[in-house]
């Protein structure tokens, strides 16, 4: 895992496929693109973050997947901070994150 810059005040966190974590600022929602057929997803024990992922990643020919606080995902996937319908800054250190990480898997790869 590589850790990419820190910024002082984080909107999200950036889970890539290859493993990267890294910090990004912008707009609300900046980084949902429309390419992308958006779902969210809990973080179990951070009430307050939320997880954002490609809903049709089951269907890529290159499926990177790996669980994040015991919860399968698809990569990437983002983590953004909640309040009520509203997404804002991401608040968790990512020595946290990288400790709720599994590993990365390849599941059509896989025996």
């Amino acid at each position: 895992i590589t850790v990419t810059e820190r910024l002082e005040d984080v909107r999200a966190i950036k889970v890539d496929v290859d493993g990267t974590i890294g910090f990004h600022s912008g707009p609300e929602d900046f980084f949902m693109t429309k390419d992308i057929d958006w779902a969210e997803g809990p973080y179990p024990g951070h009430e307050d973050h939320a997880v954002y992922y490609d809903d049709n990643a089951l269907f890529a020919e290159e499926q990177v997947r790996t669980t994040l606080a015991g919860i399968d995902y698809p990569l990437p996937l983002w983590i953004v901070g909640v309040q009520g319908e509203r997404t804002a800054d991401a608040t968790l250190e990512v020595d946290k994150v990288i400790e709720d990480l599994g590993e990365r898997r390849f599941p059509l790869f896989e025996d």
